[in-house]
């Protein structure tokens, strides 16, 4: 085995930056695609209600949004922990993540 459990061929890790690159033709055949199926689509998401469309709605929208750095959700309070808040103690913690969001664009 040439590596340790653990260990990568590139002990600087990967760049920054540098992410999973799908090729141009593939990208182009998956733009097409959706084009060409784009009225199917909305007819499908319209007949959809409640929880089935609220997940794909979701699941579409991580195409369009762009994905928050591991150091922004390190940031979010937990769920049961923002419910427990006082709304001015929410207020705050809202106004600190719209803070680090700014200063990071």
């Amino acid at each position: 085995m040439p590596f340790k459990p653990g260990q990568s061929g590139n002990p600087a890790g990967k760049a920054k930056g540098n992410t999973y690159k799908m090729s141009a033709e593939q990208r182009d055949f998956l733009r097409e695609f959706l084009l060409e199926n784009k009225r199917k689509l909305v007819t499908q998401l319209k007949k959809m209600e409640g929880k089935d469309f609220v997940q794909n709605y979701i699941t579409l929208m991580q195409y369009v949004l762009p994905k928050p750095a591991t150091a922004e959700i390190k940031e979010v309070p937990k769920l049961e922990e923002f419910i427990a808040m006082t709304p001015e103690e929410r207020q705050v913690a809202i106004e600190e993540i719209r803070a680090s969001l700014n200063k990071e664009k």
